[in-house]
């Protein structure tokens, strides 16, 4: 694992490999902690199955590449309920990747990067249209201070042999926007949104599978530091690591002196993740618990986590909430998953699986 925190890593770069991907990830919750937010961006959706396929079956086909393969995940949960949900995949003709300033657009979605001095912002605009009628559209602006270029130096096992790049480009941001919800032509209230957010963005030259069995990752944000923590599984054995980064995105504060996995929680589909982390620091313990399951799947869970943070003598300094997300990316090529996929994944230039056609039906897939 490569760590970069860079905002001209943002750029869209050529992936010439067949099971290569690229994403540009933002979560944000709202300052009251009653609404989530996370959208993917993607150029070479991991979780198509047209691209598993192409990038199997016909490597050399133009096909079988990222750029032929973009799609969009929008999520919004309200109290760890989800309020809409989507995972649309476009032709490669409805979709741009500019490769000299960010801006990604996927069918009417647009993320585009607006350097400010010593900050970055990020505009997302989002629409989108269900089988079911619901519809989505908002603004979101993502906005904090451009990490130093030299935020991961001395920093121990950021550069892991493994040919997958994460870019933490805002690990702590200011988010501001509105987005609205409509079911069967009725207008909700519009939401409001002002909160704290996080931005990654993430590069691989193959397949998720052939590097590593599963990963865990999440962040929380402290009044004075953002936590991030990942745990990975791979070929060469266990990498992981957690670190305190000041809110302005220019400092590791702290790095885990020792990481535990503690428990596990499965799924009806027989996935296995930890149920939290204990993480060690010099002068802290972090204690990070599953709060509330808000996705889950044959190969992926995505929570609401509780932490809470206490000083060397076991006195509790401060408890906030954030999200973590697990993937074990084998299972995706798993043949006997792929019905469950096709019920969730849309394809813009495919009549879409009856069962997106009915909300009630749809939302047991989420």
């Amino acid at each position: 694992m490569l760590f970069t925190s860079d905002v001209r890593g943002d750029i869209a770069v050529p992936k010439p490999h067949p099971g290569s991907y690229e994403w540009w990830y933002f979560d944000a919750g709202d300052d009251n902690g009653a609404y989530h937010i996370v959208v993917i961006f993607y150029e070479g959706c991991p979780f198509s199955l047209r691209y598993v396929r192409a990038a199997e079956k016909r490597a050399g086909q133009p096909d079988s590449l990222a750029e032929h393969h973009p799609a969009i995940s929008i999520s919004v949960y309200k109290h760890g309920e989800p309020v809409f949900y989507t995972l649309a995949a476009y032709s490669p003709y409805d979709a741009e990747f500019n490769r000299n300033r960010i801006f990604v657009r996927v069918g009417k979605n647009t993320l585009e990067g607006i350097p400010e001095d010593d900050r970055m912002a990020y505009s997302l605009r989002l629409e989108e249209t269900l089988p079911d009628g619901t519809r989505f559209n908002g603004i979101l602006r993502f906005t904090g201070m451009k990490p130093t270029g030299d935020l991961w130096k001395g920093a121990s096992d950021v550069s892991k042999n493994a040919p997958h790049d994460w870019n933490l480009t805002l690990p702590a941001a200011k988010v501001k926007g509105v987005v609205n919800v409509s079911r069967k032509g009725r207008q909700e209230k519009p939401i409001v949104f002002e909160g704290t957010g996080y931005h990654d963005h993430n590069i691989g030259s193959e397949f998720l599978k052939n590097r590593f069995t599963d990963w865990s990752w999440g962040r929380v944000h402290f009044n004075d530091e953002t936590l991030v923590w990942y745990a990975m599984r791979t070929k060469e054995g266990l990498q992981e690591g957690a670190w305190l980064i000041s809110v302005d995105n220019r400092r590791i504060l702290a790095e885990a002196t020792r990481i535990v996995a503690d428990g596990s929680e499965s799924n009806g589909f027989g996935l296995s993740a930890p149920a939290g982390f204990t993480l060690t620091f010099p002068d802290r313990v972090v204690t990070i618990r599953n709060r509330q399951r808000i996705d889950s799947g044959p190969f992926y869970f995505r929570h609401l986590v509780e932490a809470v943070c206490t000083d060397a003598d076991g006195e509790l300094q401060e408890r906030t909430s954030g999200i973590s997300e697990f993937i074990k990316p084998a299972r995706i090529h798993w043949r006997i998953f792929w019905p469950l996929v096709r019920m969730r994944l849309r394809y813009a230039d495919k009549r879409p699986h009856w069962v997106q056609r009915f909300a009630r039906l749809y939302r047991l897939t989420w």
